[in-house]
């Protein structure tokens, strides 16, 4: 446990601070990281377009703060980060980096997270975790991407400090705020049930575990081997292979899994035991109406965030319902058509520094298992497996896996700092350095460099510049058209591309919408269309327009099954100059852009003047 000294300080040299106040010391490293996580989140935050998720995200906010967001719709996730991205809006204005905003925040807020196990962790351990989430390549990312999961990151991984806290030392008020925080997370994302079940499945390890040892021992030296971890994870891991091989149902297959560790709970021990189970005394030392108080919590925030504070109260149904609804049929939908074994490529080609400091402190936690080390160990594992399970795969989900292998590259960094003066660790230290500036200088290209850019792999199909530029073209010879008095520019948009234009043409007062199927003709000063609607065929006098093909969203297919192909020089090759090994699928969704002779003679006229 971490205690200030008592004496006056003889200097203020660093190492002087850190031996004398250290307490202190670490909360300055802490804020330092923070601070500057929360700089490189906001340098260049709105220069890149809107990713198609984000402009729905923002363009729904926007609703909500012009009175006609409609509810709840699973398709979208919760709408918690509406509410949110919405008083953002109010206050600062709308714009590409206040959209971003509560990502931006979210992700400084994880950084910080580690502090408040830092009794539990120790300072190493704090601060290399710290270390990755404000620094690493696909925390950075994910943290600057206004989409909901870099906010329900920093939710999961806040109920994961209230847990460790709690049953290290139970307080009254946590079991309350883990219920607002429960709340927050299924606000804002269904995989609010792929955390419930993480978190259940461990405490039923964790049981099974402490009656195998009896229930008068305590929790953390019962065993020199955290056997539970591989006890519990592997059947994990096969129940998951076994479902996708018979394509079983969801629920049976984690249904089937709580069975198994249930029964391993009643077979190591009788109920009477399990009463004085170290667990079941944390939770018995709350009062029955703390847990009722922490129920109602949870209820109260659902209801106030789904019922749209409580303007819609069906949503409060529909948010046990449709959402868990949504989540099961999404699992035979597989959007993305990524493999099971996504994540095995894309997280170690960035995090592969984190990966490797991740593999020795989980091997550490195993030797030297206390509570907060299986509980990071057990989430980690459980998170890759259950999210490689789940059929939707996509980039930004990595970042649930990377928060928690944060505390276990920490506890490998740990070890490492342990055995400093041993001969090996000046050769090992030269690897890792050269590693640590290799990753940083990943974590700059993605970020900074490349952020738009299909070649990386955490950009997924992205809105161009070219679009943005058309939008910014209009909008310019709007405002120069009602200048000299000729009137506002008009608009016809495409409904087959009206993502990302829902959120960019929100309130352009000459805007319309069209659709092939149903437009009798289409007359207007810029069209925007699909190639393949055949709008042009709707305006009597297209001849005269002047039509030019742009590329709307970018995107690689990287088919990781097809690495084999280059073999170690092709992941080579992508990591060195982002040189991609398989370039006939690099590709993009186009648009036309028809321009009408009016818009041209008064783009002509703006340029001479």
């Amino acid at each position: 446990m971490i205690a200030e000294k008592d004496e006056v300080l003889g200097s203020w040299r660093p190492a002087e601070f850190w031996r004398r106040r250290p307490e202190t010391a670490l909360a300055v490293a802490v804020g330092a990281m923070a601070l500057a996580g929360l700089v490189l989140r906001l340098v260049e935050l709105g220069e890149r377009p809107l990713h198609h998720d984000e402009s729905l995200d923002a363009w729904y906010s926007w609703k909500f703060l012009e009175g006609t967001y409609e509810g709840y719709d699973p398709v979208y996730h919760g709408p918690l980060r509406f509410y949110l991205t919405a008083g953002l809006f109010w206050a600062f204005g709308e714009s590409h980096a206040t959209a971003r905003m509560v990502a931006v925040l979210a992700g400084v807020g994880m950084i910080v997270l580690p502090w408040f196990l830092r009794r539990l962790l120790g300072p190493v351990v704090t601060l290399a975790a710290a270390a990755v989430l404000a620094f690493s390549p696909i925390a950075l990312y994910m943290t600057r991407l206004g989409r909901e999961d870099s906010l329900m990151a920093f939710i999961t991984l806040a109920m994961m400090v209230v847990i460790v806290r709690f049953l290290d030392r139970p307080r009254l008020l946590l079991p309350s705020l883990f219920g607002f925080l429960l709340a927050a997370g299924f606000a804002v994302k269904e995989t609010a049930f792929i955390v419930v079940f993480i978190f259940g499945s461990f405490f039923l390890a964790l049981l099974a575990e402490q009656a195998a040892h009896g229930a008068g021992a305590r929790e953390d030296k019962a065993a020199r081997r955290a056997w539970m971890l591989p006890a519990g994870l592997l059947p994990m891991g096969a129940a998951f292979a076994v479902s996708a091989r018979f394509e079983w149902e969801v629920f049976l297959t984690l249904g089937l899994y709580g069975i198994l560790l249930a029964t391993a709970v009643l077979t190591s021990a009788g109920p009477r035991s399990i009463w004085d189970l170290p667990v079941v005394r944390a939770a018995r030392s709350v009062p029955a109406w703390g847990w009722l108080a922490a129920a109602a919590v949870f209820l109260f925030f659902f209801a106030l965030w789904f019922a749209v504070f409580f303007d819609r109260p069906d949503g409060f149904v529909g948010g046990f319902t449709e959402g868990i609804t949504y989540w099961r049929g999404e699992q035979d939908t597989n959007r993305g058509s990524e493999p099971w074994h996504y994540y095995l490529y894309t997280i170690p080609l960035y995090e592969y520094l984190v990966c490797a400091l991740a593999v020795i402190g989980g091997i550490h936690v195993f030797a030297n298992p206390t509570f907060a080390g299986k509980f990071m160990l057990w989430t980690a594992v459980a998170s890759w497996l259950s999210y490689s399970w789940a059929s939707e795969r996509f980039p930004w989900l990595a970042l649930h896996i990377v928060v928690p292998m944060a505390f276990l590259a920490g506890y490998g960094v740990q070890v490492l700092w342990q055995a400093r003066h041993r001969p090996w660790t000046r050769p090992a230290g030269v690897i890792l350095a050269g590693l640590l500036a290799t990753t940083l200088y990943a974590s700059f290209t993605a970020n900074y460099v490349n952020q738009r850019d299909p070649r990386e792999l955490l950009t997924q199909v992205h809105t161009t510049d070219d679009y943005l530029s058309t939008v910014h073209r209009i909008e310019m010879l709007n405002e120069h058209s009602k200048s000299i008095g000729e009137g506002p520019v008009t608009v016809a948009v495409d409904t087959a591309i009206s993502v990302p234009s829902l959120w960019y043409f929100r309130d352009y007062e000459a805007r319309q919408w069209i659709d092939r199927a149903s437009a009798p003709s289409v007359s207007a000063d810029f069209i925007l269309h699909l190639p393949e609607s055949d709008i042009l065929g709707l305006v009597p006098d297209s001849a005269a327009h002047q039509t030019t093909r742009l590329p709307l969203r970018d995107w690689w297919a990287p088919q990781f099954e097809s690495y084999h192909d280059g073999w170690f020089f092709g992941w080579a090759n992508w990591l060195v100059d982002r040189d991609v090994w398989n370039p006939a699928t690099l590709s993009s969704t186009d648009f036309d852009l028809s321009v009408s002779p009016r818009a041209l003679d008064l783009e002509a006229r703006m340029a001479a003047g």
